[in-house]
């Protein structure tokens, strides 16, 4: 089983989100984890990649930006099912 953790962007709709999240699912620390899930637009999932840049993690984006090129469809009931059929 992987171990998450949870990189929020901070824009208002993400806000609403991330408290959800935060119930629903355990937030490992980066060096713990497995796996970096990023909630954000494309401009925040390249900065959270470059600031993680010598990092072995897995980097799982979804996207709450206006079009997301970047990033996979947000769907916040099937959040870690997706992911863990992306890696």
């Amino acid at each position: 089983m992987n171990k998450y953790h949870f990189a929020f962007d901070k824009t208002k709709k993400i806000y609403r989100y991330k408290i959800n999240f935060l119930k629903r699912y355990k937030n490992y620390s980066p060096k713990m984890c497995d796996v970096i899930i990023v909630l954000g637009g494309d401009g925040f999932m390249l900065k959270t990649l470059k600031k993680n840049e010598h990092s072995s993690k897995l980097f799982y984006g979804i996207n709450s930006g206006s079009y997301g090129f970047l990033m996979n469809k947000f769907s916040p009931k099937n959040t870690l099912k997706n992911s863990a059929t992306a890696i």
